[in-house]
């Protein structure tokens, strides 16, 4: 089966090469373009038919092969993985990672904003148009290093002053009887702007995570909406 790829260096994407290549190749697998067992094109297909370098074709297979979507065997090739059979996943904030890693967790408050929800913020978190919304960004250090930023918003109701949360917004919401029981989220890689690198004590251009999370509480009803920014070695996702 023949696979086909725009040439990523012709668009305006900052995002690294090797990481606009990997997405698109995971999101073939997805697709089925590929069946579990077939091989990937090799790193010599890749440099020739993007235009790219050995070592971004390698990058980039690296990474599907750390995602569990492909598997490399030296001397017989890449081949597509067998998908995993979806287990419960197990929630885990900033705090439960850091104390997991021996360090000892802290919250920044760097903005706290109070207003009525846009449309979207009103339909993500099941609010009346015009109702009033709070949202905070909070730097998440360990051990005094930030690892994690959140932009997180919330309906007024639930939070109407900042400093009611202490160290962790999930533990303040399980005492207000609002516990996050269930979330979806969507993750993609980017990389830092000047107000990212400034936040998490990065250079600009470096890559990270981004995490759109929804939390849900009792009755299924969302009660924060969060954009997470972390560097790429502290988030994990237990099953």
């Amino acid at each position: 089966m023949r696979f086909t790829i725009e040439n990523s260096r012709k668009g305006a994407d900052a995002t690294p090469i090797y990481l606009q290549v990997a997405r698109r190749l995971g999101t073939a697998i997805h697709d089925g373009q590929w069946r579990v067992g077939d091989a990937l094109p090799s790193e010599r297909t890749l440099v020739e038919s993007l235009g790219i370098s050995r070592v971004t074709a390698r990058r980039a297979l690296q990474v599907l092969a750390e995602e569990g979507a492909i598997t490399r065997s030296r001397g017989a090739g890449t081949f597509i993985a067998p998908r995993p059979e979806p287990k419960a996943a197990r929630l885990d904030n900033f705090s439960e990672l850091a104390r997991r890693r021996g360090m000892t967790p802290a919250s920044e408050l760097v903005a706290f904003e109070r207003r009525k929800a846009t449309a979207q913020e009103a339909g993500v978190l099941a609010l009346q148009a015009g109702e009033e919304i709070v949202r905070l960004t909070r730097l998440r250090k360990a051990d005094g290093q930030t690892f994690w930023m959140d932009v997180t918003t919330l309906a007024l109701a639930v939070l109407p002053d900042a400093s009611a949360i202490g160290e962790s917004l999930y533990a303040y919401l399980e005492r207000i009887g609002r516990p996050v029981l269930r979330i979806t989220e969507k993750l993609r890689a980017v990389v830092a702007d000047e107000a990212l690198s400034a936040h998490l004590a990065i250079a600009p251009g470096e890559p990270l995570l981004h995490i759109r999370r929804i939390g849900y509480s009792h009755g299924d009803q969302p009660v924060e909406l969060t954009d997470a920014y972390c560097l790429n070695d502290f988030y994990e996702l237990k099953q």
